[in-house]
C-alpha cells in the first residue's frame, strides 16, 4: 500500500494535559458530525497515549476507505513533507506548506510522538 496526497491542513494538538498528542495531515477542513460518512479525500492521522505505555497509533483515510493500526518503522520530516514508512513496505507521502511557527509545531510534536523514529531532512 502506498498513499500520497497534499495536506493543506495540518494540526496538532493534546487532550489530557499532554497524556495524547496527536498530528492531523488533512485535505479538507470539514468538521461536522456526519463528514467522516462522506469522506472522499484522504487524511493521516498519527496518535500516541502516554498515560499508558504503547506505540504509536496511525490511521488513515485513502480517499475511498478507512485504515488503520500498523507500527510506524521510520518518518522522515523536511520543511515542506513527510514520509512515513510502517508495517515493512506500506508508505505514506505527504506534502504540505507551513509558515515557521506551525513547521516548529509540527517538528515538536512529532519528536514526542515518535522519538528515534523521526529523521530530519
Amino acid at each position: 500500500m502506498s498513499l500520497s496526497f497534499d495536506a493543506p491542513y495540518v494540526d496538532c494538538r493534546n487532550e489530557m494535559d499532554w497524556e495524547i498528542q496527536q498530528v492531523v495531515f488533512d485535505t479538507t477542513c470539514d468538521d461536522t458530525e456526519d463528514a467522516e460518512d462522506r469522506r472522499k479525500s484522504p487524511y493521516v492521522l498519527i496518535s500516541r497515549n502516554f498515560e499508558f505505555l504503547g506505540a504509536t497509533t496511525i490511521e488513515w483515510h485513502d480517499g475511498n476507505n478507512y485504515d488503520g493500526g500498523g507500527s510506524i518503522r521510520s518518518a522522515s520530516l523536511e520543511a515542506n513533507r513527510i514520509k512515513i514508512i510502517f508495517d515493512g513496505s506500506r508508505k505514506i507521502d505527504i506534502t504540505f506548506n507551513l509558515n515557521t511557527n506551525h513547521f516548529e509545531e509540527l517538528k515538536k510534536y512529532l519528536k514526542n510522538i515518535l522519538g528515534s523514529r523521526l529523521k530530519m531532512e
